[in-house]
């Protein structure tokens, strides 16, 4: 260790100590002895008389001063040391959490035990090829960052905007696996989308606070001119009147008259009554744009999840060729469709949206048929008759005999989809919610685990209930619509996906906007696919990787420039993979 490096362990050490006993004393006392510790630091620089000492002197000064003009602020490695070990850093998360997605869902459904081989299967080159994807997007954010500050040395909205460009440009064009880079890509978009939304209105209402706070300086300063203007012109007045006594004892009535300031202050004074008026009106308006924002804030997960559902429903019944294979086996487990058309939920749907849009009687079964004659005309026939065991039953509906066909009474169907959906819901949630637990909140469970324990036992429940409300309000909610109109309606599934939606108000409210923007995503690529096939718009080629790398400037604009407006548990995210740049 040369001098050098013992000169910079002595400051580190004195600022160490100071640091340190200033947490145990008072604000009077720290600075009484911050003070001592600066003192005693100067006189050790006093005391330094050799050159050898002076020169390491002027080295050190060179390199502070080196330090402090630095442009990249990543302390302890250069900026090629910074681009490459977050590179690495983030393959190896990318890897490990690739896998854990790979291997979890056979763990949870406890095929893991019986097929240990399933562990190796999980070592798969699209793993690989997601690693290397973020550790593309990773490392060249770092690269690309750190060049634009040493070149243009401009605003870091700038030079994070353009690096979070061009690094989600390299990073998705590495992906080759598409579903994934439409996925990916999509995600996103959607977070881009919510947190670009939560700093404009940021920056809305830190606009209007300013607004605010000018008209109450303008306002104080009125009054206070008021009261420094006001008193000297009556004690003028005042004074004027005591010399004309004086000049002349017993002045005529006639040759009285009065002094032109009170007309002055009247003028003044009805200036001053205008402006207070318009004060009060523009306060008055701001109030109102910050309750609308207040209100906003509130209730737009709740309004974008209704929005979702509606959309999601949609095309669940319009459209259901568009959704994927696995999103319609999910729907049948946690519906419990799947039990009675076994998979063929996708023909269910699809024959129920048919008979909406096409059938000759608005979605009514025509008197004097049973349930099973009527579906045995339809296009599925084949699909969709073998649920219907009971050739005497006569449903008002096709719908109707589509979702419950083994009971002709709405409140029955409801009651069996309630009872296959709750335990499906809670198998979901209740291993997930203990991962959590596991992962992320083992303290809190090694010090309290009864008060752990009870918490997720309640999360679990109530996030099942959650699921199963959605689940009957967009599925079994059209019952309602269809006896209130006295037919099927194209306009009553809409209606009924959004009051569906509402039910995210039993979920707490820190996982209302997450719930909403994973159904936002569905939502996208639905409309999206059901756009290409409808011919309302061309599928683009490449278009998920411009839309991603917008998306990825403005996530990295945001999470550089103003961390504040993303979320608590995004931003910790963030910061663990991006790190602190």
């Amino acid at each position: 260790m040369d001098a050098g490096d013992t000169t910079y362990l002595l400051n580190a050490f004195i600022e160490a100590i100071a640091r340190i006993t200033s947490y145990a004393l008072t604000d009077r006392e720290k600075e009484s002895v911050v003070h001592g510790f600066r003192q005693f630091h100067e006189r050790l620089e006093r005391i330094k008389s050799s050159s050898s000492l002076r020169q390491l002197a002027i080295e050190s000064k060179r390199r502070q001063s080196e330090g402090a003009g630095a442009t990249c602020h990543h302390e302890g490695k250069t900026c090629t040391q910074n681009a490459i070990r977050g590179s690495l850093k983030a393959f190896a998360v990318g890897y490990a959490v690739k896998y854990a997605l790979d291997v979890a869902p056979h763990m949870i459904s406890l095929r893991l035990f019986s097929k240990p081989s399933l562990l190796l299967r999980a070592f798969s080159r699209d793993t690989v090829s997601f690693a290397v994807f973020l550790s593309a997007a990773i490392g060249s954010y770092k690269a690309f960052l750190c060049a634009m500050r040493h070149l243009f040395r401009g605003s870091d909205y700038t030079n994070s905007l353009v690096a979070g460009v061009l690094s989600g440009f390299v990073a998705i064009k590495l992906d080759r696996n598409r579903s994934r880079r439409v996925a990916i890509t999509l995600y996103m978009a959607s977070r881009a989308l919510q947190y670009g939304c939560v700093w404009l209105v940021d920056r809305w209402q830190a606009s209007l606070q300013r607004q605010e706070d000018h008209i109450h300086g303008m306002s104080l300063k009125r009054s206070q001119s008021a009261a420094d203007v006001d008193k000297p012109r009556e004690y003028s007045a005042h004074t004027r009147k005591l010399q004309m006594s004086s000049a002349s004892p017993s002045p005529s009535p006639s040759t009285s008259t009065s002094p032109p300031l009170p007309a002055q202050r009247v003028k003044w004074s009805a200036d001053a009554v205008d402006n207070s008026v318009d004060a009060k009106r523009e306060m008055r308006r701001i109030g109102l744009l910050k309750r609308l924002i207040s209100i906003t804030r509130k209730c737009a997960p709740t309004a974008l999840m209704s929005a979702s559902c509606a959309a999601i429903v949609y095309v669940l019944v319009f459209h259901t060729k568009v959704l994927p294979r696995g999103y319609m086996t999910f729907l049948g487990k946690a519906s419990g469709y799947d039990t009675i058309y076994p998979r063929k939920t996708a023909s269910a749907m699809a024959s129920v949206g048919q008979e909406v849009l096409y059938g000759r009687n608005r979605g009514a079964i025509p008197r004097g048929m049973t349930t099973k004659e009527y579906l045995a005309t339809l296009p599925l026939a084949s699909d969709i008759v073998p649920a219907a065991k009971d050739g005497t039953l006569r449903h008002n509906f096709v719908a109707c005999g589509i979702f419950h066909p083994h009971t002709t009474s709405c409140v029955h169907g409801v009651l069996s989809t309630a009872l296959a959906s709750f335990p499906y819901a809670f198998k979901v949630y209740a291993p997930l919610n203990a991962a959590v637990l596991l992962i992320f909140k083992r303290a809190k469970l090694f010090r309290d685990p009864q008060h752990a324990l009870l918490s997720l036992a309640k999360s679990s429940a109530r996030s099942s209930l959650f699921f199963t409300l959605i689940v009957l309000g967009i599925v079994n909610g059209s019952c309602v619509v269809r006896s209130l109109l006295g037919r099927d309606s194209f306009y009553g599934y809409l209606v009924t996906g959004a009051v569906g939606g509402l039910t995210v108000l039993v979920e707490a409210p820190s996982r209302r906007v997450e719930l909403a923007m994973y159904c936002f995503l569905r939502a996208i690529e639905n409309i999206w696919d059901v756009g290409i096939k409808r011919k309302w718009w061309k599928n683009i080629r490449h278009a998920e990787v411009a839309i991603f790398s917008a998306a990825m400037g403005v996530m990295m604009t945001i999470y550089q420039n103003d961390p504040t407006t993303i979320g608590i548990t995004y931003h910790s995210i963030l910061t663990r993979i991006f790190g602190r740049n």
